[in-house]
């Protein structure tokens, strides 16, 4: 009997009757008992195990160096230009270790539903008259969040995915690129943007570098459509080791965003409209390059005259994660200098100051009464396998016990925060809230995260996130509370969470969560500042959240460093 595999929420395209296996939540109706009517059905479970998770975790590196070769080669050969791999990584590598760890997870997912059925047929949306290239990185991203784009990935990863199953890991090359030794004009500006900094610093910064403070304004790339002959011409095929990797080299050259092909020549005209130097001496950023795709041609063009490029650590992920994101391994293989928050893992890393709280004071901070508990953003759209979080209703229910396990008196002044992008990549969790704990308070974000913790006595996150490292470094009592199958931590982080549990800080289990919040509830000061959980805090900061006396000057000693 043939079982049909739901990648689609348009049900035109569903089997009038038989086995529905879906390949996840967001393609079920808002009314799942009336497919009762004319099937019967299942939802797929597309977690790997730790063992699985690893190994393609690996594969997926080891696949990209290769690639990220060509793509420069063909980059080249189409423009008619001979630039670096490095020049071309720091225009597409985003793009492209992204959409590697997609395709290499959804890959994984399928053939094991695959395996689990004798007879599956595959349902998707109509492909003939999508658009599989987004028009740049911002574009690719929101495509992400797109239940049909989703279908069309899963749809054209479909006939290959059985060939991931032969992939062996490869000793991956890092890509880790070596600064440009042309040295043209006489450079002795500095460009920063979108450090991370707060707004006042970042300017302080730049005035005692000599340059005049920039206010962020992103010059949006062009419109170019994709052109699919022009596509077929090209030839991503030159160094594939295996049928997998042939397929995974087709999709790219099918998804590659059109900024990078099609529109790369309009995109180059634009950059004068950033009114930005030519070659400045050294260029410091957080995360402009993320999404914009104008400023990374003007940056490729600077690094390869000899302009020194520094990145800045964005977010609580980093270092802690036992999978690197994407972007982190980009940033560390493109920058010259990366300024973590405090851990080193290269001879590129610098351990820094953790940039968002520089001048920040606790005391004029976090005044209030409330338990905050700070929520992460789910998706019920698939993400790449090594993420942390997805649609994941184990985490919500997991505060939830927490929170209906407190005494009345704390249940009463505790107060969810909903993270800032919910409702954008899973059904909105407000209605969730309040429907399993009545009249519980819930902080849409309509006020600043600043503004929350005004209010609060006592912060709750359960996720691995910049909250965490912001609230330690500002000295707000924080407690953390994940399971170890959401959030796996690298070997270097263990010691310090194996810390923060000792002293409780850190909770696996809602109930003692509960229990602890409880216990230290009349006098949280006492308990957060004795001398037991201050040495676990302040471990934890030395590598994750640290704080230095005289930050500015030391980025501003870095960045005058950094091109000599």
């Amino acid at each position: 009997m043939t079982s049909y595999l739901i990648t689609t929420t348009d049900r035109s395209r569903w089997p009038n009757s038989g086995h529905l296996v879906f390949i996840g939540t967001f393609c079920l109706p808002d009314d799942p008992e009336s497919l009762n009517e004319k099937y019967t059905y299942e939802i797929s479970d597309i977690s790997l195990n730790p063992e699985l998770k690893l190994r393609y975790f690996q594969v997926s590196q080891s696949l990209h160096a290769p690639i990220s070769r060509d793509l420069a080669t063909v980059l080249n050969q189409f423009h008619q230009m001979d630039e670096s791999e490095r020049y071309w990584s720091i225009i597409t590598g985003v793009w492209l270790r992204s959409f590697i760890d997609l395709v290499v997870s959804r890959a994984v997912v399928l053939s094991r539903i695959q395996r689990q059925h004798n007879d599956l047929k595959l349902i998707a949306t109509d492909t003939t008259f999508c658009v599989r290239a987004a028009r740049n990185y911002v574009d690719f991203h929101s495509f992400t969040k797109s239940p049909e784009w989703n279908s069309i990935v899963f749809s054209d990863v479909w006939p290959h995915c059985s060939t991931v199953d032969g992939c062996t890991p490869q000793k991956a090359i890092g890509s880790n690129f070596s600064s440009s030794t042309k040295t043209h004009a006489i450079r002795s500006k500095y460009v920063l943007s979108a450090t991370y900094l707060p707004r006042l610093k970042e300017a302080v910064l730049s005035l005692t570098l000599g340059s005049l403070p920039r206010r962020i304004k992103v010059v949006q790339p062009p419109i170019v459509q994709s052109d699919n002959l022009l596509r077929q011409k090209l030839n991503m095929r030159n160094e594939a080791s295996d049928n997998f990797e042939i397929a995974i080299r087709e999709l790219i050259r099918n998804f590659l965003p059109t900024a990078f092909l099609e529109g790369f020549r309009d995109l180059e005209r634009m950059i004068p409209l950033m009114r930005f130097p030519t070659n400045p001496k050294s260029i410091f950023t957080a995360n402009r390059h993320l999404y914009d795709d104008v400023f990374n041609v003007w940056v490729a063009n600077a690094t390869s005259q000899g302009s020194a490029l520094t990145l800045g650590q964005h977010g609580g992920y980093f270092g802690i994660s036992k999978y690197p994101s994407f972007a982190e391994r980009h940033e560390l293989s493109i920058a010259d200098r990366y300024i973590t928050w405090g851990w080193k893992s290269s001879s590129r890393t610098v351990p820094g100051p953790i940039l968002t709280t520089i001048g920040m004071n606790r005391k004029s901070i976090a005044t209030g009464s409330k338990l905050v508990v700070v929520t992460e953003q789910l998706w019920s759209l698939p993400r790449s396998s090594f993420s942390d979080f997805d649609d994941s209703p184990t985490y919500v229910e997991h505060l939830e016990s927490c929170i209906k396990n407190l005494p009345r008196n704390i249940r009463s002044s505790t107060q969810v925060r909903l993270h800032p992008s919910d409702g954008t990549t899973a059904k909105p969790m407000h209605d969730w809230w309040t429907h399993h704990i009545p009249g519980i308070e819930i902080d849409d974000c309509s006020d600043s995260f600043r503004k929350t913790l005004k209010g609060a006595k006592l912060i709750v996150v359960a996720h691995n996130s910049t909250t965490l490292p912001e609230t330690f470094s500002m000295n707000i009592p924080t407690l953390v509370s994940w399971k170890p199958e959401w959030v796996e931590i690298r070997d270097s982080a263990k010691p310090i969470f194996d810390k923060l549990e000792e002293v409780g800080i850190f909770h696996s289990d809602s109930n003692g969560l509960a229990q602890h919040i409880a216990a230290i509830w009349d006098d949280v000061d006492k308990w957060w500042e004795s001398s037991e959980v201050r040495d676990a805090r302040q471990f934890f900061c030395d590598s994750y959240a640290q704080s230095l006396p005289r930050p500015l000057k030391f980025l501003r000693n870095l960045l005058k460093e950094s091109n000599s």
